[in-house]
């Protein structure tokens, strides 16, 4: 199984397509800490070989701080795919969205997503959270990679 991408967007919504608004979330600013975040989806597509098509996998997120403590909620989905109907060679591919309501950061640094597939890591998304002195304006708030 191969990680064909995955990152953090403003949202999200996975069906037979993904939809995604604000796609590429690498930093987040904030006048003070601790800060949350309203709403952000973390976006993972796999590719699975045939072989392992047929049965249950484990995808687990876990998030770590910049001391390397896990923070937040435990994010995990369990599933399975079928062989590709009229050509069971193919690989199959498996998207998904999990969507983070009010993630709370204790403090500025950086902040790593680690994708945790059947037991074993697989990636890590990082995330830097800022401090600013200043206002940051309406609508820039949660994405700085412009």
């Amino acid at each position: 199984m191969d990680i064909e991408f995955a990152f953090l967007a403003d949202a999200a919504q996975a069906d037979s397509k993904l939809y995604i608004l604000g796609a590429g979330i690498e930093a987040i600013q904030a006048q003070q800490f601790p800060a949350s975040h309203p709403y952000m989806s973390f976006v993972v597509k796999l590719r699975l070989h045939p072989t392992e098509c047929g049965r249950q996998h484990q995808l687990e997120i876990e998030v770590w701080d910049p001391d390397g403590s896990r923070i937040g909620p435990q994010l995990s989905r369990q599933f399975s795919a079928a062989r590709h109907a009229t050509d069971p060679t193919r690989p199959v591919f498996v998207q998904t969205v999990l969507n983070l309501v009010g993630m709370a950061f204790p403090k500025a640094g950086a902040y790593a997503f680690h994708i945790i597939l059947d037991g074993q890591h697989a990636r890590s998304v990082d995330l830097y959270l800022e401090e600013v002195t200043s206002a940051v304006e309406p609508g820039t708030v949660g994405n700085n990679s412009d």
